[in-house]
């Protein structure tokens, strides 16, 4: 499975110890393309859970919550 995600960033996110110390000094760090607090993840993953291998889905607004439609399949 695979997902069409459009970034919009021109740039890398640096995460800094601050940020480390406030995550408790573990970031999970997203990729699927869906999380709403990019770049750390938020388990919007979960939405991917029932996608095919070899088929490539597209969620509108690279959102969780977002219509997913079928981009390519196998």
């Amino acid at each position: 499975m695979a997902r069409k995600v459009t970034q919009d960033e021109q740039g890398p996110y640096v995460i800094d110890a601050d940020e480390l110390d406030s995550q408790g000094g573990t970031v999970a760090v997203c990729q699927c393309g869906l999380s709403d607090n990019k770049p750390h993840c938020d388990g919007s993953h979960q939405a991917t859970a029932d996608e095919d291998d070899g088929v490539v889905y597209e969620y509108a607004d690279d959102s969780a919550d977002g219509e997913r439609t079928v981009v390519s399949d196998d």
